[in-house]
């Protein structure tokens, strides 16, 4: 999920930035390319699937918590967070 001001476009670039090595910049994107030190290796199996959602963050409304849920979701069926987004 994002609300960066650029939108999604501008979050995946900085993510793409980040794991090979033109920036730092994205939390997440360092905790892959802690783990996958060689990007012209990895680059080769990463595929990357997007999805838009328009939501208030900011809302309490049941229809944005829904959408903005879906981490939760997984929380709740594999009882931990998505490996990168696990800030520990």
């Amino acid at each position: 999920m994002t609300n960066s001001i650029g939108g999604l476009k501008r979050r995946l670039r900085q993510f793409d930035n980040t794991i090979c090595g033109k920036g730092n910049n994205h939390s997440d994107a360092k905790r892959v390319k802690d783990k996958y030190k060689d990007y012209d290796k990895l680059k080769k199996y990463l595929y990357v699937a997007v999805h838009t959602f328009k939501c208030d963050v900011n809302s309490n409304k049941e229809k944005n918590l829904r959408i903005m849920g879906k981490v939760a979701e997984y929380v709740k069926r594999f009882r931990m967070l998505p490996e990168f987004n696990n800030k520990k």
